[in-house]
């Protein structure tokens, strides 16, 4: 079974936020709410935008998160192939299976990610490394 870990980008002040746990409110909405240490209010659901551990690791042991942008086409058997650049995106019809590591991509799913994929930013704060030459 796949952790469950989620992280959170405050829109407002362009910052990380620690997120706790997530709560219902009363009238349907949802908050999440900071580590009991944090005296801050929680936050809303359109203050942050919140992502999803897809239960694997790059290259590095770095976890690999919704927002993620991520580079492949390194390969380590020596086979040239282009460096490539996408954003992770969680997407409800794939199982991530994380002892083989299945990772979609569009339409290609990459086996053993941990071997594959870097983490080398996010789409908040490196937005530059989408950008095309």
């Amino acid at each position: 079974m796949r952790e469950i870990k989620l992280r959170a980008w405050d829109k407002e002040n362009g910052c990380w936020a620690s997120i706790d746990s997530v709560a219902l409110c009363d009238d349907g909405s949802v908050a999440y709410l900071l580590p009991e240490e944090d005296d801050m209010p929680p936050y809303l659901e359109e203050d942050v935008e919140i992502m999803q551990y897809t239960g694997l690791k790059d290259v590095h042991g770095v976890d690999i998160y919704e927002g993620n942008i991520v580079k492949w086409g390194d390969q380590p058997n020596g086979h040239e192939s282009p460096i490539r650049i996408g954003v992770i995106e969680l997407n409800p019809d794939i199982q991530f299976i994380t002892n083989v590591g299945i990772f979609e991509y569009g339409r290609f799913a990459y086996k053993e990610t941990n071997k594959y994929l870097t983490v080398i930013g996010n789409k908040f704060e490196n937005p530059e490394l989408l950008e095309a030459d």
